[in-house]
């Protein structure tokens, strides 16, 4: 299925229980760069999208008590961006699709849940005793993303 932005806004739209409607709306105008940064990374962008809310619920101003910052919750040092620069949500996105792609593609060699937990705990996540909070991280984003397909159907 080729996921456009109006696509993947009316499930978004159509799971706004889970976050709100006035957070469903912000994802919405997002859409477009979702998509587009998604495909250009080779991502599913269900699943973009699904991170983006996990990380931030679509706030793109916030930043973690770690440090990590923006839409996409990026650590400031290991991007060419500051802070303030991430907050931005189009250059938050940007950013966080394509440490995203190096989490699925490089470190997961395609294992998209091995991706999803480095992602959010960094290399912890192969090996007998991967990371715990970053296999469930990576399970609630697969849940949401599963969630937002059946709604695109």
């Amino acid at each position: 299925m080729v996921v456009t932005a109006k696509t993947l806004c009316l499930a978004i739209m159509a799971n706004s229980a889970l976050y709100g409607a006035s957070s469903a709306a912000r994802a919405c105008s997002y859409s477009d760069t979702i998509v587009k940064e998604a495909t250009k990374n080779k991502i599913d962008p269900f699943i973009f999208a699904s991170m983006l809310h996990v990380e931030s619920n679509w706030k793109p101003h916030l930043t973690s008590s770690a440090g990590a910052c923006g839409i996409a919750q990026v650590m400031p040092q290991w991007s060419k961006y500051t802070c303030k620069q991430l907050k931005d949500p189009k250059i938050g996105m940007k950013e966080g699709a394509k440490k995203l792609h190096y989490w699925i593609y490089k470190y997961g060699k395609g294992n998209i849940s091995v991706g999803l937990c480095g992602y959010n705990a960094g290399f912890r996540c192969k090996g007998k005793n991967p990371n715990r909070h970053g296999v469930r991280y990576a399970k609630k984003v697969l849940r949401i993303a599963k969630k937002f397909k059946r709604k695109a159907k």
